[in-house]
C-alpha cells in the first residue's frame, strides 16, 4: 500500500488539469504522507485545487491509530456497501501524483523503499473519494483517500496494493455527474509498472518532517534502519 507520495507544483500543467486559467500554489511535496493536507480535485470544485487531509488530521491521529482505509480503499468496496457506492458517484476526486515510494521485501525484518515515476507523464491522476468524518463529539474533517485495486504481476513484489488511475484524455468524463456506476469504473485502471522508472532511495522518508527533494534521489540499497543491505 502507498503511504508516501510526492507532488510537485507546477502551474501549467495544474492549469491544464483543471481548465483554469488560476490556480491556487502550494508548496512541492516530496513526503506527502497522511494527515498532511495536500491538493486534490474534485467532482464538486473540478476547476480548482482542494487542500484536504490524507486519511485524517494530525490531531486525531493522535487520539486514534489510522485505519488503512482511510489511507486507501480497495475499489472492490464500491460494489460491496451502498455507502461507498454513494460516495464514489457523489464525492470521486484526483489525486495529483508526480510519483511515489513502495517498499520492496528482502527479508523478514528488511525492507528496501523505492520510489517510482511515470515515464511518459509528469504527472499522475490517481482517483481516489473525498471523504466527510464527524466523531461522538461532533467534530469534523474532511479527508480523502486512494482507489486501489490488489496488485497484479510485478507489483506484488513491491505493494499488495496499487492505486488506480485515469488517463488526461477522461478528466471531463471522470467529472461528469451524470456517469453510471459501471461507466465511472471503465475509466480507471492499474497501471503497468513498465510504465515507470524506479530505483532505490533513502530510507528518511519515513520522518514526516523531512520534505526535502533529495528524497527523490537514487541511493545505494539500504532498508529501513539506513543500513546497507546485502540484496535488491
Amino acid at each position: 500500500m502507498i503511504d508516501r507520495y510526492v507532488i510537485e507544483y507546477n502551474s501549467n500543467l495544474i492549469r491544464k488539469i483543471t481548465n483554469s486559467e488560476k490556480v491556487d500554489s502550494f508548496d512541492s511535496q516530496y513526503n506527502a504522507a497522511p494527515t498532511k493536507l495536500l491538493p486534490i480535485i474534485t467532482i464538486k470544485s473540478p476547476n480548482k485545487l482542494d487542500f484536504v487531509h490524507w486519511g485524517s488530521t494530525s490531531d486525531y491521529a493522535k487520539k486514534k491509530p489510522l485505519a488503512d482505509k482511510l489511507i486507501s480503499l480497495d475499489v472492490s468496496t464500491f460494489s460491496k456497501s451502498n455507502m461507498h457506492y454513494n460516495l464514489l458517484i457523489s464525492q470521486r476526486c484526483i489525486i495529483l501524483c508526480n510519483g511515489f515510494y513502495l517498499w520492496k521485501e528482502t527479508s523478514k525484518n528488511e525492507k528496501i523503499p523505492y520510489y517510482f515515476n511515470h515515464i511518459k507523464d509528469k504527472i499522475m491522476l490517481c482517483v481516489g473519494i473525498k471523504e466527510k468524518y464527524e466523531d461522538f463529539e461532533g467534530n469534523t474533517f474532511n479527508y480523502f483517500s486512494f482507489i486501489s485495486k490488489r496488485s497484479s504481476h510485478k507489483w506484488k513484489e513491491f505493494s499488495d496494493n496499487i492505486p488506480l488511475v485515469l488517463d488526461f484524455d477522461n478528466i471531463n468524463l471522470w467529472f461528469d455527474k451524470n456517469k453510471r456506476f459501471d461507466e465511472i469504473l471503465d475509466l480507471i485502471y492499474e497501471p503497468e509498472i513498465s510504465s515507470f522508472n524506479y530505483y532505490t532511495v533513502s530510507p528518511f522518508i519515513t520522518d514526516l518532517s523531512n520534505n526535502d527533494k533529495k528524497l527523490i534521489n537514487p541511493k545505494n540499497t539500504s532498508n529501513q534502519y539506513g543500513n546497507y543491505s546485502l540484496f535488491d
